[in-house]
């Protein structure tokens, strides 16, 4: 996630405590339209043991987790980055002398139209195979109008 923001010309930082569901906000320098410096925030899951659909991933989270990013009622938009990784953690990089590989992918999704849920432990979400995470697809999910300058993210 830190890699692709860096290459999207983003910025991310993590709050010193988590006791409100995001695990990283990250920044867009420089304006998008009428937004200056426009932010979002995120919660990162890792899954190594992925099933879903040829459309979507089934993900299934604490309530918990989920009420932190469900629904419109916070200030910055919020929204779960699903990162499928192998199970075995030293599979995750590859690095050779002119390139350094991640495995495997990362997702998002957002739920800001669903509701919180309420007298359940779990909840199980669908986050959209289309929905893969990369340096434009990041700069899509901030507000206001497509970033102007020379940090647009459609140049990698």
């Amino acid at each position: 996630m830190r890699v692709l923001a860096a290459s999207a010309g983003l910025v991310v930082s993590r709050p010193e405590v988590d006791t409100t569901g995001e695990d990283f906000i990250i920044g867009c320098p420089g304006s998008r339209g009428s937004t200056r410096h426009p932010k979002i925030e995120v919660q990162v899951k890792s899954w190594s043991n992925p099933a879903g659909s040829d459309q979507s991933w089934r993900y299934r989270m604490k309530a918990t987790h989920y009420n932190e990013i469900a629904g419109n009622e916070f200030y910055l938009p919020r929204f779960l980055f699903l990162i499928i990784v192998p199970a075995d953690a030293s599979l995750y990089t590859k690095a050779e002398s002119d390139a350094l590989r991640l495995y495997y992918a990362g997702y998002w999704a957002s739920f800001r139209d669903q509701q919180c849920v309420v007298g359940v432990q779990t909840v199980t979400v669908d986050v959209p195979k289309r929905n893969l995470l990369t340096a434009e697809s990041l700069h899509s999910l901030f507000p206001g109008e497509p970033a102007t300058g020379p940090l647009q993210g459609s140049s990698s």
